[in-house]
């Protein structure tokens, strides 16, 4: 609560399980462990939940109790999560595809998918993006946000983000690039700008790794350099508030605070407190 809270700049924060039950007695993050200070901090949180679909019929049950019990608006995916013989799963498969229709059918229609680097067991192409314009062009009515933005796959993720409108990127593991390689981190937000949309990408702290608090103070300082904006662009006041609030909030129907929408076109100065940063 200090970190993203008082001194962080979240006003609302986004649980994204990670279950990893092969790794972890009790799971790495479950829902349940998110619901303890949800419950405690009801408007601090939005809590999300997830769903492994190599668990068949009976986790197609597990999941409904847990849509009943929480009422959440979204999934968080891990692809590469190890069950038994298996390293993996992709968002085609069959019992994902039928978990992807649930959803659907119960109104979780935002959908969270790891989509980037991996450490150690985990096996790479077990985030290969590709499977994500599939059920992008199958699920239009369901938002599909790649976390990472599919890292090291930008290339791939963002020609599917042009052509697929309910693909969005999450910039966690991305926002660190801006101290460490900030020329990187310019070339990285210029292209999924040019290609995916400034009202398609979201602020990410990948909390706990990192505290949002410097992420969120360097973003609103940075710009691209000016001899990379001729193809790159400018990072715009209005820009970074969609960034760090605003297309987050669009997805999760988080009131807005006057004069901080963007939708009418105006450019409210930028504080030193950022607006509506939502930590994920």
């Amino acid at each position: 609560m200090h970190d993203l809270f008082e001194i962080g700049y979240v006003d609302v924060g986004i649980f994204q399980p990670t279950y990893l039950s092969d790794f972890y007695v009790e799971g790495f993050n479950t829902t349940e462990r998110d619901a303890v200070l949800k419950e405690k901090h009801p408007d601090k949180f939005i809590l999300n939940t997830s769903f492994d679909p190599r668990y068949e019929q009976q986790g197609l049950e597990e999941f409904e109790e847990k849509v009943r019990r929480w009422n959440p608006k979204g999934v968080k995916l891990y692809t590469a999560e190890w069950k038994g013989d298996s390293k993996g799963w992709k968002l085609t498969d069959e019992w994902a595809l039928k978990h992807l229709q649930k959803c659907l059918d119960l109104g979780v229609t935002n959908i969270h998918i790891h989509k980037g680097p991996t450490i150690w067991p985990l096996n790479k192409d077990a985030f290969d993006v590709s499977d994500v314009d599939d059920v992008a062009t199958t699920f239009t009515d369901l938002k599909f946000i790649v976390e990472h933005v599919g890292l090291p796959r930008l290339e791939d993720f963002c020609w599917i983000a042009v052509q697929e409108p309910n693909v969005f990127g999450g910039l966690a593991v991305a926002m660190p690039f801006i101290y460490t390689r900030p020329r990187y981190f310019a070339n990285l937000i210029g292209e999924l700008l040019y290609w995916a949309g400034e009202d398609r990408i979201l602020f990410s702290s990948d909390y706990a790794l990192w505290q949002p608090k410097w992420l969120v103070e360097m973003f609103v300082d940075f710009q691209i350099p000016e001899d990379m904006q001729s193809e790159l662009g400018e990072l715009t006041p209005n820009i970074k508030r969609k960034i760090l609030g605003v297309n987050a909030a669009r997805l999760y129907d988080i009131p807005i605070p006057e004069g901080m929408d963007v939708a009418d076109g105006t450019t409210p100065e930028i504080t030193d407190k950022p607006p509506v940063p939502v930590g994920t």
